[in-house]
């Protein structure tokens, strides 16, 4: 690991655990923008901004006279990328709220990418030729435009199939969604009256028909067997008159719709040549599950005198439990000489577990 390296010089040292403000409001204002926090990016980059005052508290468009007016690059791009944000909130808010056909309407005008077989079309965002040396990730789900499009027509299947709606209330207060298309019936107060029961059966009958087709037509013989069970018993929803109460009623949860949404998500995140995650995040991740292994294998943080210069802990890892550590000076290893007077003692501070909370607070 790096930071155990004590030859290190100190300008690295301090240049790898030292992030300068920009930095850090950079990462922040990722984090923001990430998740689609528009309101709380536009704030934080305005109150965040680093500013120069006169001698009436009057704010200088430099820091003197021979410097060139300040330009604040986030806040160039912050638009942008709130833009970009903002269009994958909305589609994965349709998929959500089980609004499917109106979710594929929007990815194809947002994102065309994503459902197309021509991998050469670039993204739209300027943006996306700043990031080539974004690392790449292999994302948990296909990105298979084939899979995508036979997965968003097999939900539209299953909301079709509803006899009781599946509100879905987004988090975001401001979102509102328009009224279902017509053609559509899942999101009505039950299904059709009785005389036209059989209409919309028949409709839904020649879905599963078209999706059997689609699904045969897959080049992999795996995928066609994998999409040909899906849809064997998905099919079962056609058997209930109300399938919300039948043995077929997991597949009208939201937790598929979420499951979905997340695909769909990442697919956008990986045509686009994003991270499916924001950067802190990320970095959470990777020193959790550094840590995790190194307190597993019993590894003890480095003594203090080898830490790396302007390396600065958290108060839980100050006060880590010391670990008492006997060494021999016969440097013979045998277990019939611990605990004799030939011995020393010495001692090693275990190494605790990451907590992003206790970090980002302190």
């Amino acid at each position: 690991m790096q930071s155990w390296r004590p030859k290190d010089t100190p300008t690295e040292s301090q240049s790898f655990f030292k992030a300068n403000p920009d930095e850090i409001r950079a990462l922040v204002l990722d984090y923001l923008c990430h998740n689609a926090f528009s309101n709380a990016a536009r704030a934080f980059v305005r109150d965040s901004a680093v500013k120069h005052l006169d001698a009436d508290g009057d704010e200088l468009m430099c820091a003197s006279d021979k410097e060139e007016p300040r330009v604040d690059t986030l806040a160039l791009t912050l638009e942008e990328r709130l833009l970009l944000a903002q269009r994958r909130k909305d589609v994965c808010i349709h998929i959500l709220s089980g609004q499917v056909d109106e979710a594929t309407t929007l990815l194809s005008s947002y994102f065309p990418t994503v459902l197309s077989e021509d991998h050469d079309i670039l993204a739209e965002s300027s943006e996306s030729s700043q990031l080539a040396h974004t690392p790449s990730y292999i994302p948990a789900t296909s990105v298979d435009p084939t899979h995508l499009a036979l997965n968003l027509r097999i939900q539209a299947f299953i909301e079709a199939s509803r006899t009781v709606p599946l509100t879905y209330h987004s988090p975001d207060a401001s979102f509102t969604l328009g009224p279902p298309s017509p053609i559509r019936r899942a999101e009505s107060s039950c299904r059709p009256a009785n005389e036209d029961i059989s209409a919309h059966q028949e409709a839904l009958i020649h879905r599963a028909q078209s999706l059997y087709a689609e699904a045969h037509c897959l080049a992999k013989p795996v995928d066609r067997a994998h999409y040909m069970k899906e849809l064997g018993d998905i099919g079962g929803l056609l058997v209930y008159t109300e399938p919300e109460n039948s043995p077929m009623a997991k597949y009208l949860l939201q937790e598929r719709r979420e499951s979905l949404a997340d695909q769909i998500d990442s697919a956008i995140l990986f045509r686009m040549h994003r991270l499916p995650i924001s950067k802190i995040e990320l970095v959470a991740r990777y020193t959790s599950t550094v840590c995790s292994f190194a307190r597993g294998m019993g590894v003890g943080l480095p003594p203090p005198g080898r830490r790396p210069a302007g390396l600065h802990l958290p108060p839980s890892w100050q006060e880590a439990q010391v670990v008492p550590k006997r060494l021999d000076s016969s440097n013979s290893g045998s277990s019939a000489k611990k605990g004799t007077s030939g011995g020393k003692e010495s001692s090693e501070q275990s190494f605790p577990l990451f907590d992003l909370t206790e970090y980002v607070d302190s």
